[in-house]
């Protein structure tokens, strides 16, 4: 009797201990961050002081002066080789307004998307790296922020030249300190360099119906999220969703393939994206925006080019011989069209993988 009513206490004292830390760890959850906060936020991630002045974890920290040299240097870099090149051409060859564009294999690169679709309310971004919170440099103690500057200076180091960040490097820096740098970091920064005033940002998932469900932003694990950004005075939303895109991962879950079909109607951009679109394991997510899309935008990594020369109209821009040595079995009809055809034009800007100076952009349109 006495050891069942030990036992009994006991277990109330571990359950009472149990419910104690998970309130503990509700409360240690951020709050959601006001414009202004996240104003200053983007700001220090792009490098830049706010109007407040700097943090402390910052203003003492060796690493910030490095950070914000080589985010300045390399946005220079890049606004002036593929940057302002790129805008230009996009408002010669695409020049258009849409409500909506996707870019499925995305990564983080906000800065691509926005600048050949400036004119565009909402952009969807689907990629594998986790979203996480955006990290606030003000908000942790002087180790993380010691962390985290050195890694998002090593992110920086190349993007100048290559204007994107290399996948495998992504996870790392998201699981390589308690920092947790994943894909929102990234985009509240592109956000900020390119003129845009964060005003919200929260996670979201795919509900059954397939459309986006906004989450309470005590969530603990931000596996996608939304911005809600403005520029000039329009605001525009920027979705970011951690989906697997493999047919395996579509088929197993189906509210994903809904929102993939749902998203596959609006204009699409490829870019970088290892050139898994023409590999028969990602036919499914090709297929929808093959049957769907009205506009397809990608470099030699995007749908295959003789798929889409049977639905699109293509116009060629740059120079192709053959893909990445990587990837060098994909794409031997698409050399033999720049060989071939007599409309190809040029391209004066890198766009995705370095391939000793083959650069190839496609413009597709639906017959």
């Amino acid at each position: 009797m006495i050891t069942t009513l030990i036992s009994r206490q006991v277990s109330a004292f571990f359950l009472a201990l149990a419910l104690s830390f998970a309130v503990q760890a509700q409360s240690t959850q951020p709050a959601a961050l006001t414009p202004a906060q996240l104003r200053d936020m983007a700001t220090l991630l792009s490098g830049q002081e706010p109007s407040g002045g700097l943090p402390n974890p910052v203003r003492d920290n060796l690493k910030w002066q490095i950070y914000t040299k080589e985010v300045q240097n390399n946005w220079a870099e890049y606004t002036k080789k593929i940057g302002a090149p790129m805008v230009n051409w996009a408002n010669q060859h695409l020049g258009m307004s849409t409500d909506t564009v996707f870019y499925p294999f995305s990564g983080p690169d906000f800065t691509t998307v926005y600048q050949l679709f400036p004119q565009t309310k909402r952009y969807v971004m689907v990629a594998m790296q986790h979203a996480g919170r955006p990290m606030d440099l003000s908000a942790h103690s002087p180790l993380i922020t010691d962390q985290s500057l050195e890694q998002l200076t090593s992110a920086w180091k190349l993007f100048g030249t290559h204007g994107f960040f290399v996948t495998e490097y992504l996870e790392r820096y998201y699981y390589a300190s308690q920092g947790k740098i994943g894909a929102s970091t990234f985009l509240a920064i592109f956000l900020k360099l390119q003129g845009f005033d964060i005003e919200r940002v929260t996670p979201i998932k795919v509900d059954t119906n397939g459309e986006i469900e906004e989450l309470s932003t005590e969530t603990p694990l931000w596996s996608s999220v939304r911005f809600n950004a403005t520029k000039n005075g329009q605001p525009i939303v920027l979705d970011y969703l951690r989906i697997d895109l493999s047919n395996q991962g579509l088929q197993t879950v189906p509210d994903h393939y809904k929102f993939i079909q749902k998203m596959s109607v609006h204009p699409t951009l490829f870019k970088a994206a290892s050139h898994l679109p023409q590999n028969s394991n990602f036919n499914m997510i090709a297929k929808a925006v093959l049957d769907n899309a009205p506009l397809v935008v990608q470099d030699e990594t995007g749908l295959n080019y003789t798929a889409l020369s049977q639905q699109f109209n293509s116009t060629l821009f740059g120079k192709f011989v053959i893909a990445h040595q990587a990837f060098q079995n994909y794409h031997g009809d698409l050399a033999r069209a720049f060989a071939q055809r007599q409309d190809v034009q040029p391209l004066n800007f890198r766009f995705g993988y370095y391939k000793d100076g083959n650069y190839v952009l496609m413009v597709a349109r639906r017959k």
